[in-house]
């Protein structure tokens, strides 16, 4: 589906690096196009780019579509993220934003900051995370229908811990979240016998592509990758725990990762994500890396 593409996505990219002002190898400009589907009729395209105007700062910009899987009323959301971090020999920060706005009936947002610290091969990494969201709820009350918007958040904070050493390199992450006096009100909303309409937005871990879009309980990720030549095979694993009805998703994905040229890399990936609601679906996806 995404192969025919590919060739505009690299002449559209070929002309923005080639535009006035632009030199080759000057700045480094690197672009990634991905599709992901599943089989339950989920899917998302995205695009991020990122910049790096020296080699210890960087900027990335990327956004996309995203539609849950049918169990989740087709939710289809818009996502914006934006990023800068900055590093050194042996320290690092970073701070990143991202949105997933349904504009009919439900939106979320973060706000993230890393601070990390760099010891030979291994890097540990302390992670903070401010989570809001916005649902829109329909209520048959006498006489009338009602619609009200419901907000509320959470603060998330964790670890992770990431190693290189070769060509093996490997990471492990996990946050967890408090949620707000507003979620309850919330919870206690969509239990009402008044309510008509919400967006299941706890389907949302059941698919690949909106796993973390949700109200996020708790979440945690751990992959290994090995690079032979130029090929890289890895294995990922996820598992987000909803805290609307305290179910588990887990995924496991399996990537393949081809540089054909230092300015172009395909990337080959699929697996599995089981739900504790929502049962077993498959997914696939492609992607395709450019720079200059």
């Amino acid at each position: 589906m995404t192969s025919p593409r590919c060739p505009r996505i690299r002449w559209v990219l070929a002309v923005l690096l080639s535009a006035p002002g632009v030199q080759a190898g000057s700045v480094p400009l690197n672009a990634d196009f991905s599709a992901t589907v599943d089989d339950a009729g989920g899917h998302s395209i995205d695009a991020d780019f990122t910049f790096s105007p020296t080699e210890r700062l960087n900027f990335n910009l990327g956004g996309g579509q995203s539609t849950g899987a049918d169990d989740t009323a087709n939710l289809r959301g818009t996502l914006l993220n934006a990023g800068v971090s900055l590093h050194g020999d042996r320290a690092g920060a970073a701070l990143t934003y991202d949105r997933f706005d349904d504009s009919s009936n439900y939106q979320s947002s973060t706000l993230g900051g890393r601070l990390s610290m760099t010891a030979g091969d291994f890097e540990i990494s302390l992670l903070g995370r401010r989570r809001d969201m916005s649902v829109e709820l329909t209520l048959d009350l006498p006489n009338r229908t009602l619609s009200r918007s419901v907000d509320f958040a959470a603060v998330g904070g964790g670890l992770q811990l990431a190693f290189s050493h070769g060509n093996l390199s490997g990471y492990a992450t996990g946050v967890t979240y408090d949620y707000d006096d507003d979620f309850d009100d919330f919870l206690a909303l969509e239990q009402s016998p008044q309510l008509a309409k919400r967006p299941l937005i706890e389907a949302l871990v059941g698919s690949i592509v909106t796993q973390a879009q949700g109200a996020i309980d708790r979440q945690f990720g751990a992959g290994v990758e090995l690079t032979f030549g130029r090929h890289a095979i890895g294995v990922d694993v996820s598992s987000v725990r909803d805290a609307i009805d305290d179910t588990t998703s887990t995924s496991v994905a399996l990537n393949w990762q081809y540089a054909q040229s230092a300015h172009l890399d395909w990337t080959l990936s699929g697996g599995m994500i089981n739900s504790d609601r929502y049962g077993d679906l498959g997914f696939v996806g492609v992607s395709v890396g450019i720079g200059n």
